[in-house]
């Protein structure tokens, strides 16, 4: 067969077998798994129904928040409220406040790569809580995402993001990203159909960073994110590095607001590590298949050193 024909018959079977990434399910190691420290600024905000401080530190372990709880005033609160942009995570054991000059640094069970495959560039996700401004339509009361319209702007507190290989040696974002800013959080997608809500959006996915969302209503805008549960997401290439283990985030002393982080992701793609190139796969597209058979074809007998 001729490798065209090959490459034809590849691409089709793709199609034919919905070549993409299954569902989302949890794995607590896409996440930080652990704190490094924690040094609580001031002026660290209180839970207006509960009273606490928003100064648990394991609140940034983990995914990021997928439902809240209602306010007490519009929604009781034994009503469970999924997070979507104009609502964010707002409770003490949702998210952790770092307070003006406070610091959180958290660690991976692994080494988080700049991976080539990775969407957009993007190696790591940093959900605070932000929550996008509305432009028109009601206040987010758990009501119909279809009905809020959304600007481009966003109400966030900006967090500095550094990253280190050691924990010694830090490398540092010092014109941005920056976390609690970009892409708020969306826990669920919105079926428009049914008017309910559907399956988890995936949190390990990055939104493009270019993504424009101005003159959506809030449903539009979780298509938008095309997946992914939103964040800031961060490359490590920029910096020079492959690969990190640490997360920092510090108060952005310009800033007059107290950065609230929830989580931070390592972005899932092809040949990380838990998606590593199976032997065979020649193309480095995680799947050993017909695509495979046509680089070889293309290059049967090639050599580049010692040749007979």
């Amino acid at each position: 067969m001729a490798t065209g024909r090959i490459k034809r018959v590849m691409a089709a079977g793709c199609v034919l077998l919905a070549c993409r990434a299954a569902a989302y399910e949890y794995d607590p190691n896409d996440f930080a798994v652990e704190v490094v420290e924690y040094v609580q600024g001031s002026g660290v905000p209180q839970d207006f129904i509960s009273g606490a401080l928003f100064n648990d530190p394991t609140a940034a372990l983990g995914r990021p928040t997928l439902n809240t709880t209602g306010d007490g005033w519009y929604v009781p609160l034994s009503t469970q409220v999924p997070i979507v942009p104009i609502g964010p995570a707002f409770r003490s054991f949702e998210v952790v406040s770092i307070g003006r000059g406070g610091s959180l640094t958290l660690k991976f069970s692994h080494a988080v790569a700049n991976d080539r495959h990775n969407p957009h560039g993007v190696d790591f996700i940093v959900f605070g809580n932000a929550m996008q401004a509305i432009q028109s339509g009601p206040a987010w009361r758990n009501g119909n995402p279809e009905d809020t319209v959304v600007t481009q702007a966003t109400y966030g507190e900006p967090g500095i993001v550094s990253v280190s290989q050691d924990g010694v040696v830090w490398h540092t974002f010092s014109s941005g990203p920056y976390a609690d800013t970009f892409a708020p959080t969306a826990g669920y997608r919105w079926d428009s159909v049914a008017d309910a809500w559907a399956e988890e959006l995936d949190p390990t996915r990055p939104v493009n960073p270019l993504l424009k969302v101005d003159g959506m209503n809030v449903a539009q805008m979780i298509d938008a994110y095309d997946g992914s549960a939103g964040g800031t997401g961060f490359d490590i290439g920029v910096l020079g590095l492959d690969w990190i283990q640490y997360v920092r985030i510090e108060d952005d002393p310009a800033s007059m607001g107290t950065t609230e982080i929830d989580a931070v992701a390592d972005v899932s793609s092809c040949g990380d590590y838990k998606h590593p190139y199976p032997p065979g796969d020649v193309n480095e597209d995680c799947r050993v298949d017909m695509a495979d058979l046509a680089v070889l074809a293309e290059n049967w007998l090639a050599c580049t050193w010692r040749c007979p």
